[in-house]
């Protein structure tokens, strides 16, 4: 994918994302977002009301890690091993932070931490 095409798939993300947000009562209730507001100020608006374990949250915190990448010119690296993730795993998941080795062995930590807090 060229970077146009990515800006293009972040950006109907963010639209998708957005219009979700929109509609979550929590933020209907407290705050309202506005058509201008960028990430990072909704981000804030979900902080502070207390929606950080929303999984929206998760996806706006994925979309904007994202968009830095590709200002930065790693957009595509993945965060641990600095590897390149593999473009088939980009296609499915445009989000994604790591490569597939390392997507693996952090999802087997994050399973191994869960059964030492149980």
């Amino acid at each position: 994918m060229d970077t146009k095409q990515i800006k293009q798939t972040l950006y109907n993300i963010e639209i998708e994302l957005r219009q979700k947000v929109c509609q979550l009562p929590d933020l209907q209730a407290h705050l309202l977002i506005q058509t201008h507001d960028s990430l990072s100020e909704i981000i804030k608006k979900m902080t502070d009301a207390q929606l950080c374990e929303h999984p929206l949250f998760f996806r706006l915190m994925q979309l904007d890690a994202a968009y830095c990448q590709l200002a930065m010119g790693l957009y595509g690296v993945c965060s641990d091993c600095e590897e390149n993730i593999e473009a088939q795993l980009l296609r499915a998941e445009p989000l994604e932070q790591r490569c597939l080795a390392c997507k693996q062995r952090n999802q087997q930590e994050h399973r191994q931490e869960l059964r030492l807090n149980h």
